[in-house]
């Protein structure tokens, strides 16, 4: 025998061997970067679903998400700090309308800029201009969130006692003639 056959019979052993636990190695990395690419694009979606509702739940849990499940992507993390950044300042008074529009402008773009870094590296090709402006919010809701900020900086007036509650007295006529005495 020769000394390449004295080999083959241990080359076999160890194949027979390490097979399934390459396979077993490889089926579980696949499933990692499977399960990576699924968490990255829950996060995406739910952007995407929120980009016009975004101070709902929703909306705020996936911002809270983006810096751990795209840690890898240093584009995405650096739009997402810049976007942070802007939410964290306080708005103009609504009274101001230039001041305000400008700066929800801004925070819109910024969000923009997000979820088009983000959909870079989920290969997926929208354009920025669909992102921006590319959804859906019924008015009612729009309408809706509008009246309960209202509601709220009202009562918070009135609690400050920036804001008085005006009482009037207000005389009912009785719903039926009265009864004359008898």
């Amino acid at each position: 025998m020769t000394n390449n056959t004295l080999w083959l019979p241990w080359i076999t052993i160890v194949a027979i061997v390490l097979g399934p636990v390459v396979a077993i190695m490889t089926s579980q990395y696949l499933d990692k970067v499977r399960a990576d690419k699924q968490r990255k694009l829950d996060v995406f979606r739910t952007l995407m679903q929120t980009r016009s509702m975004q101070i709902s739940p929703e909306h705020v849990g996936a911002l809270n998400l983006v810096e751990l499940e795209f840690r890898d992507c240093p584009r995405v993390v650096s739009s997402w700090k810049e976007y942070l950044a802007h939410l964290g300042e306080e708005l103009p008074p609504i009274e101001e309308k230039t001041q305000y529009d400008r700066a929800i402008q801004k925070r819109d773009t910024l969000l923009t800029t997000l979820i088009d870094e983000m959909a870079k590296v989920l290969s997926i090709k929208i354009a920025q201009l669909e992102i921006l402006r590319g959804n859906y919010v019924p008015q009612g809701w729009a309408d809706a969130e509008w009246e309960q900020q209202l509601a709220r900086r009202g009562l918070i007036d009135v609690l400050h006692g920036r804001t008085p509650i005006q009482v009037r007295v207000h005389q009912t006529p009785p719903p039926y003639p009265p009864s004359p005495n008898i």
